[in-house]
């Protein structure tokens, strides 16, 4: 079970009490997961100790959902499952890839428009948590969000040559 041995497990259940309201709203399916893993970034849990604890925390409609597939992979024989695939179902059924796909496009076409600077930085930030991959590293993600600045702003911003937000 590694060097935390059953004072990891333990605390990993703890600390996963604190924080699960499950929806089916999108952000907060990846707000979710998010937290979850960063709690398992940090305490040392076996792939099973982590989808056992996430279905427990599960509630309304993803509880659910969670049972449905799980009586649906034993009836198929499907035994074991890793957080890999927990995770990928749960996304498939609460974050579609269409609506993932959605954000990335809005993300993409995401300008300041009539929005202050603060309003556009914090739409900027929400949206670019669903697209890390069209965007690999911080300084072109800070030459997208200067990009999508109104054109007096941008003009300004471009002389400081920020490299990361």
């Amino acid at each position: 079970m590694g060097e935390l041995g059953d004072r990891g497990r333990y605390s990993c259940e703890r600390l996963i009490d604190l924080m699960i309201d499950m929806s089916s709203n999108a952000n907060a399916a990846e707000d979710w997961i998010q937290d979850i893993e960063e709690i398992f970034g940090v305490l040392e849990c076996t792939d099973q100790q982590k989808v056992k604890f996430a279905a427990f925390k599960l509630s309304g409609e993803a509880k659910r959902w969670w049972n449905s597939e799980k009586i649906i992979r034993e009836a198929e024989g499907i035994g074991i499952i890793v957080w890999a695939q927990f995770k990928q179902s749960f996304f498939d059924r609460f974050f579609p890839k269409a609506d993932r796909d959605a954000k990335a496009r809005e993300f993409t076409n995401l300008v300041q428009g009539t929005m202050t600077v603060r309003q556009y930085a914090a739409r900027f930030a929400e949206l670019s948590r669903f697209t890390t991959y069209l965007i690999p590293d911080e300084e072109k993600k800070t030459r997208k969000f200067e990009e999508g600045l109104n054109y007096r702003i941008y003009e300004r911003v471009m002389i400081l040559q920020i490299q990361n937000l």
